[in-house]
């Protein structure tokens, strides 16, 4: 059936969308640059977006056989022996998800399936190509392969996404504080450069043709960059201010405002992007608690969930990656001393466990359950006890 020339059928049995390898990211133009550059240029953008990747590319990368740590598998070969550290790899990552909504790796595999290398595929260098009807995606990496690439074979982590498929950057949508941001940052650039030198209208009562001109070149001899800053105009002149200083135009507000603005899209407190005022001990504590919950979190689970199910094969029953975000809620010694003690003499850790929290070895005999002075296998009441309780209360 043909409807204004077009062929229903045939265009209903391809629904294939291919996603293009520019994103809307790098599409949005700002003073001549792209967005994502205008944005890393202000200092909260960079501060937080440094923060969030530094932070997860230092979290350790376990893999577990049924809740333990299993040194000898070979999956953590692939962030000990690959091209790029494991650090600087999770670092970009982390960046391209921020910046551009999407991250790329394509996994090399042996011949049994079990993964050998991740390879890091720039932002700009991977297409997505879905079929909806069949539920089919596949990646086009053309320094990798000339052919589709299963989806199995690639790393792809995304955020904000709208169909499930690509993620979008956050600086799609924090672009107007970006440019607000940007805007304020150039009016102060402006404003001292010139001297902190206010602009104004210089007015001649009864001027006659040239006089404007004459009046203009001798104000600003005298009165200019090497003049001492007292204005003495004659009988018949008047100036009036037309640009505000800095405190009438709240420029320093607006810069702390928007430096609140940027902290809310990346979801992080604006103490720890250095808004210091009124901030204390408690508070500053409190806001690295809050980091790592709501900011780091979802990270964290999306790198976990992706590995999980493109770097362990359906056969290994058992295995699990574990990304340990823990290390960053350790606190001082002293109030790790007293949590690990609290835990190991409730019998809630072993003596072990609380070893491998701090980095230290096993020792013998440290697996076991303990409360002080007594096991728990042993902390039991039996029914002969009820009885020899009974004879002696009797007695």
């Amino acid at each position: 059936m043909k409807i204004f020339g077009l062929e229903i059928t045939k265009r209903s049995k391809q629904p294939i969308q291919e996603y293009p390898r520019e994103d809307a990211a790098t599409s949005l133009i700002f003073g001549g640059y792209k967005l994502e550059d205008s944005a890393t240029s202000l200092s909260a953008f960079y501060a937080a977006l440094e923060l969030i990747s530094n932070s997860i590319a230092q979290l350790p990368i376990l893999v577990k056989r049924n809740n333990k740590v299993d040194s000898n598998h070979p999956i953590n070969l692939l962030f000990k022996d690959g091209l790029i550290s494991k650090y600087n790899l999770i670092k970009m990552l982390i960046t391209d998800v921020i910046l551009h909504g999407n991250a790329y790796c394509y996994i090399e595999r042996a011949k049994d399936g079990t993964p050998i290398n991740l390879v890091y595929c720039e932002h700009g260098t991977v297409n997505i190509v879905y079929n909806q009807k069949k539920q089919e995606l596949y990646y086009q990496i053309p320094f990798i392969k000339k052919t589709n690439i299963e989806s199995c074979n690639v790393i792809h982590l995304f955020k904000d996404s709208n169909n499930g498929i690509q993620g979008r950057g956050l600086i799609t949508y924090a672009n107007q504080v970006i440019k607000l941001s940007q805007a304020t940052d150039k009016a102060a650039r402006n404003y001292y450069a010139s001297g902190c030198a206010l602009q104004g209208a210089l007015t001649i009562k009864g001027a006659r043709k040239g006089a404007k001109e004459q009046a203009r070149e001798a104000f600003a001899n005298t009165h200019g960059d090497k003049g001492s800053g007292l204005v003495i105009l004659d009988d018949d002149m008047s100036y009036q201010q037309l640009s505000s200083n800095a405190n009438d135009s709240q420029m320093l507000e607006a810069r702390s405002f928007n430096v609140a603005e940027i902290a809310r899209y990346f979801n992080i407190n604006p103490i720890l992007l250095g808004d210091k005022s009124g901030a204390s001990y408690n508070s500053i504590e409190l806001a690295n608690i809050e980091f790592v919950t709501h900011t780091l979190m979802p990270y964290v689970v999306m790198m976990q969930d992706e590995f999980n199910r493109k770097l362990v094969k359906p056969s290994e029953n058992g295995i699990t990656i574990d990304i340990d975000e823990t290390w960053l809620m350790k606190g001082d010694q002293k109030t790790t001393a007293e949590y690990l003690t609290k835990l190991t003499s409730s019998g809630i850790m072993t003596i072990n466990e609380a070893r491998n929290h701090l980095g230290l070895i096993p020792v013998e005999g440290g697996d076991e359950v303990q409360i002080p002075y007594t096991k728990i296998a042993d902390n039991k009441i039996s029914g002969n006890n009820n009885e020899e309780n009974k004879e002696t209360d009797g007695e």
